[in-house]
């Protein structure tokens, strides 16, 4: 440990705070990407003006300082001006592209949805998920649900398992629990030792496989101590040695009647020195990459009575319409594609990529890169999770504290319980496929997703998640569930740095940065 951390540790002490063992982990790690004076300023910032009840200082708060420091109080605001004919000198023409897939579906997907996929699915999922469990140094001492129901009753267990069920009755939560194996039930309620166990509980998903900490009550029924996901470790992310960018947009929605053409046309006036001038030009030539996180049309009979709001009702169409338009984006930069609910393509994650049949046009393109949803690649080193994010209704139709408002809350709930979709059954189609591509096995640099239509964006335990919004107007869905869209703002990642900017289109004023 530093000597500032020491110093830091010292003072919270001597004001009356003391950090628990996770947040003091996460102290010294975030000091390795942060300045440390600085992280330690803006963590006794927030404690003067939250004024926590307690003494003991979690994680979640160290986090919090960090993201602080990854968003700037005050910035710079460059005008999006046209400039004429400006000698545009792109910085990303003068590099080639390095791009490497680690992991894409597509071609690879074999199901037939018979039960015995579905067996060995589920069997797959809980394995993989276990492993990572068992990576906690406090899950490493976890036996089977079947030894733990063998144990004394009285006895402190441990064991892995997967929930089937969730019941709240005032302040208990039920769960019921399984493994491949054996079943039972544990009660969870507050108690001295942990008066947030029933908290921890509300917010765990169906189908997610946890760690549970518990004394046997007797015959199949546990009282929980705690509950732990298979959580991401603190991770520091990689960067690139040149200096180059990714802009990370998604939803665009094309043959819609409300796709904001003249927004995304901003965008790609900017992106070829057209739009803006000096530093805002400047970051335009760095950017090598453009990864579109899905729904890059709006389909057909994805909904009831879809054709009411289509501009173009023909899918080869849309996609041809797509294509001209990427077209605009200068040759030297690199396009990555995943599919998304409203894509050519089957609706059941994971997706493989979407096809020439439907997309010919596209892949006329050059430089174009078509990956299935989800998919890991690296951009010369970073690493980007790619997922379109319908799974993240599930999340904000099970836990109460997301919202559409703020999509990156449920994006981070995902990354916790190291699954893209761990709920069966309610909104989003899973193909039981041998191996579960879903699984979050390598902590990524980046997660982007989209399909909620919000921007958000944050950091949790070093991971840069970004929602990266849409570029459609409000629908009538939308306006029905009370859903305001924020079209027209795309995410560019500063590769050398790891940093976001969000830039939003819509005014003249909207270039914000550090």
């Amino acid at each position: 440990m530093s000597e500032i951390l020491r110093k830091t540790v010292k003072a919270l002490a001597e004001a009356g705070y003391q950090l628990e063992a996770e947040a003091l982990a996460a102290l010294q790690t975030l000091a390795e990407t942060f300045n440390p004076e600085d992280l330690a300023r803006s963590l006794f910032k927030l404690l003067e003006e939250r004024k926590p009840s307690t003494p003991f200082i979690d994680a979640s708060l160290v986090l919090e300082a960090a993201e602080r420091l990854e968003t700037p109080s005050e910035v710079e605001v460059l005008r999006a001006e046209p400039t004429g004919k400006p000698s545009f000198k792109p910085l990303a023409k003068e590099y080639e592209a390095e791009v490497r897939v680690v992991r894409d579906p597509t071609g690879q997907l074999k199901s037939k949805g018979e039960l015995e996929n579905f067996l060995q699915y589920f069997r797959d999922r809980f394995e993989r998920l276990r492993r990572l469990l068992l990576q906690r140094l406090d899950c490493r001492d976890a036996s089977t649900l079947g030894e733990a129901l063998s144990a004394p009753q009285g006895s402190k267990v441990k064991f892995a398992c997967m929930v089937s069920e969730k019941v709240s009755r005032g302040a208990k939560v039920f769960l019921r629990v399984e493994d491949l194996e054996a079943s039972a039930t544990v009660l969870v309620q507050p108690s001295a030792q942990n008066p947030r166990i029933a908290e921890k509980a509300s917010a765990i998903l169906l189908d997610q496989v946890i760690c549970v900490s518990a004394v046997r009550l007797g015959g199949d029924l546990f009282l929980a101590e705690d509950l732990m996901l298979p959580e991401i470790p603190y991770h520091k992310p990689s960067t690139a040695e040149p200096p180059l960018s990714a802009l990370l947009i998604s939803d665009l929605h094309v043959g819609s009647k409300i796709f904001e053409a003249e927004l995304f046309g901003r965008l790609l006036a900017w992106l070829r020195g057209e739009l803006g001038g000096g530093r805002l030009q400047e970051e335009a030539g760095k950017v090598k990459y453009v990864v579109v996180a899905g729904d890059l049309v709006d389909g057909v009979g994805v909904y009831p009575e879809q054709e009411r709001e289509l501009e173009t009702a023909d899918i080869y169409l849309q996609y041809e319409q797509a294509a001209a338009l990427l077209e605009k984006l200068p040759d030297y930069i690199s396009l990555i594609i995943i599919p998304g609910n409203h894509d050519a393509c089957r609706r059941a994650l994971p997706q493989p990529a979407i096809s020439r049949e439907y997309a010919e046009p596209l892949y006329r393109r050059g430089g174009l890169l078509l990956l299935g949803n989800p998919a890991l690649v690296k951009l010369h080193g970073v690493s980007f999770l790619l997922h379109h994010g319908r799974s993240l209704e599930d999340v904000l139709a099970s836990l109460p504290e997301a919202g559409h408002e703020d999509p990156v809350k449920s994006m981070v709930a995902l990354l916790r319980g190291r699954h893209l979709a761990p709920v069966y059954g309610q909104r989003t189609p899973l193909a039981p496929e041998p191996c579960d591509w879903l699984v979050v096995e390598e902590v990524p640099d980046f997660y982007h997703a989209g399909h909620i239509h919000i921007y958000g964006q944050t950091v949790y335990r070093g991971v840069r998640l970004v929602n990266s919004g849409c570029w459609q107007g409000q629908t009538s869905y939308q306006q029905r569930l009370g859903v305001t869209p924020t079209p027209g703002t795309a995410a560019l990642v500063n590769l050398q740095k790891a940093t976001v900017t969000p830039l939003d289109f819509k005014t003249s004023e909207v270039f914000h940065y550090p």
